[in-house]
């Protein structure tokens, strides 16, 4: 893939789970919005936030709608990449603080369609999946990224190790006493 990547920050989620917006929460003193836009800034050439209007950066409101989870950001995200000439849209979650530096690389590597197995709201989806999506989310019963990645046949990567995903107050403070 040699186009354009838009790196897509999805933060539209309840975090019901979190019991408060857990893209605000901090962790080393930043919030975990700002630390998934800056892992996903050098991979990428331009960032964008999903489903919610947090930033100076370009924010998209989730497609067709709210309440549709990450699959509405990504909508978003996908629609907004074939508007402005990106070839792709790296996506992933505001509550992944610690993406790896080669996460592009490697969902490239895996294929022109690619998502990471154990957080599949990381992903490498082409801009032309766009309307496939906006039909998936008609169409489909599930709001799930695995169906979503299962319908177009995304490939499944795996990484050498986890990486630290933030669905709790108890998740956030495990990582801040490992780091």
């Amino acid at each position: 893939m040699t186009g354009r990547i838009l790196g897509a920050v999805l933060a539209g989620g309840r975090s019901s789970r979190f019991g408060s917006d857990k893209a605000v929460a901090l962790f080393e003193h930043r919030s975990l919005l700002d630390h998934a836009i800056a892992a996903l800034s050098d991979q990428v050439d331009t960032v964008v936030i999903c489903g919610r209007d947090l930033s100076a950066r370009p924010c998209l409101p989730d497609r067709p709608g709210p309440n549709l989870g990450p699959l509405g950001g990504l909508a978003a995200a996908l629609r907004h990449a074939m508007d402005h000439g990106y070839e792709a849209v790296v996506s992933a979650g505001c509550d992944t603080p610690m993406l790896p530096a080669d996460l592009v690389l490697r969902l490239q590597c895996a294929g022109p369609v690619s998502f990471l197995r154990e957080l599949p709201v990381t992903g490498l989806w082409p801009a032309a999946v766009s309307t496939d999506l906006d039909r998936f989310i008609v169409d489909s019963p599930s709001r799930a990224m695995r169906a979503w990645a299962a319908s177009v046949r995304a490939v499944a990567v795996d990484l050498p190790r986890p990486i630290a995903n933030i669905n709790t107050v108890q998740d956030l403070r495990r990582l801040e006493l490992a780091s």
